[in-house]
């Protein structure tokens, strides 16, 4: 970010008679200056015509637009070039000829009532000279070390937002020869031209619109296919090919940089994961240990904390309740009785209160499910098959699960859950509703088909 005081002169001449040479021992013409306060502002104005004004720089870095993410940029690209205003091999010799001949096309080609050309260049340029563009994007480069930095210098993307714009409007120019648009572009060759409204939200405005366009012109081997063109066609066909390949590389590169910085987590960690015994338990109790008390205390500390957990309590009852008596019912007619609605609601309240005080994560609530009853079903059908007592099975499965569970957490099994991807959630959800679908079939076909 910078200030910097510019001379608006009518020749450099005048103002080094004026200021006098440093290596000079004569002094300078005096020349008288008065403070003029016109168009409500100060001016610091010479007896020959020359004024003084202040202007405000800034120069910040943009990031790139992300065509594989971002899908917005891929829209405006493919929409905004169908009726885009393309002026190839542009004969002007200066930068307010451009952007005077740009404007009058753009109005010749749209119906825009409520606003002007003039409103347009108003905006477009600084306050105090038609010289100065007041917002662009332009490309730079860097080499690898930050030991050189410079402009390029062949492109550049002037935006602007005004109110009494009704939709947005784009405009590319292809210039016949480089033009000098200023001190960081002396010779232009694509000049891109963008208006919004200042209405339009924060994905539409002027910014983000510069951003994608400046994306696509960065590209210095693209930019020479574009002077290649011949046509606006071909022009066109370009930018909107160059926009589509820009959201497959990056694509591309966004999921080699995944693999990579995986590969290299793999390699980091091989030796440190060789044998990972209780570690799992010891980190979750660093973590959790900390916290343990505030869990049980921030419920009654705060002014209105004891409203919100009654309300709260009251709502998980009977969110928690009704799925219990509908799955108790459905296991009561599994196991003939044997496991009825009480059981599964006091089972369930004693599971629930021991891993709410023991597991660290008290807001994790513990219900019966689909699965919880097709297991059930499937435990009583092989106890009946083997000619088992049911309760003792029943026990004795709980128990090596119990078994299992400890093992899995000793040896931090749960790492694995990573590959467990939407696939297997769905394919297991599946596998309940077409076992739900048999019973009930069943049902449906023993109830309008009964057996002799």
């Amino acid at each position: 970010m910078s200030n910097s005081i510019r001379r608006l002169s009518k020749s450099v001449q005048d103002s080094l008679r004026r200021l006098g040479s440093i290596d000079s021992t004569k002094r300078p013409n005096q020349t008288n200056s008065s403070w003029v306060y016109k168009t409500d502002q100060w001016v610091l104005k010479y007896d020959d015509g020359e004024e003084v004004n202040l202007t405000y720089v800034k120069h910040e870095r943009v990031p790139m637009k992300d065509f594989a993410y971002e899908v917005r940029a891929t829209l405006d690209v493919g929409h905004f070039l169908n009726h885009a205003v393309l002026l190839l091999d542009l004969g002007e010799s200066s930068m307010e000829g451009v952007v005077d001949v740009m404007i009058t096309k753009l109005f010749q080609n749209t119906k825009e009532n409520f606003c002007t050309a003039a409103e347009v260049k108003a905006c477009l340029f600084a306050n105090d000279s038609v010289h100065l563009l007041s917002r662009t994007i332009q490309g730079t480069s860097m080499s690898e070390r930050a030991s050189s930095f410079d402009y390029d210098q062949t492109w550049i993307c002037a935006m602007c937002n005004l109110p009494t714009l009704q939709k947005r409007h784009v405009a590319i120019a292809r210039l016949k020869q480089p033009v000098n648009f200023g001190s960081t572009c002396h010779e232009v060759r694509f000049f891109i031209l963008i208006l919004c409204p200042s209405k339009e939200k924060g994905t539409k405005n002027a910014w983000e619109m510069g951003r994608t366009y400046s994306t696509i012109f960065s590209d210095m081997e693209f930019r020479q296919t574009l002077v290649e063109a011949t046509t606006e066609e071909d022009f066109k066909k370009l930018i909107i090919q160059q926009a589509a390949n820009l959201s497959l590389r990056q694509n591309q590169a966004k999921a080699l940089s995944a693999e990579e910085s995986e590969q290299e987590k793999i390699e980091d960690n091989v030796v440190e994961n060789f044998c990972r015994f209780g570690t799992g338990v010891k980190n979750d109790l660093k973590r959790r240990l900390p916290h343990y008390w505030s869990d049980y205390t921030d419920g009654v500390a705060g002014t209105r904390s004891i409203q919100k957990t009654v309300s709260t309590t009251f709502f998980l009852y009977f969110a928690c309740i009704l799925p219990s008596i509908a799955f108790g019912v459905l296991n009561d007619q599994t196991t003939n009785g044997i496991i009825d609605v009480k059981k599964v609601i006091v089972g369930q309240t004693i599971g629930g209160l021991l891993y709410a005080i023991f597991s660290g994560q008290p807001l994790n609530i513990i219900l019966t499910t689909a699965p919880l009853c097709l297991f059930v079903k499937i435990v009583y059908e092989l106890a009946e098959q083997f000619q088992a007592n049911f309760e003792a099975f029943y026990c004795c499965v709980g128990l090596w699960n119990s078994l299992f569970t400890i093992l899995f957490a000793l040896f931090d099994v749960s790492r694995i859950m990573k590959w467990s991807t939407r696939s297997t959630e769905e394919i297991f959800s599946l596998f309940i509703t077409i076992a739900f679908f048999v019973d009930a079939f069943k049902d449906v076909f023993k109830s309008t088909c009964p057996s002799d």
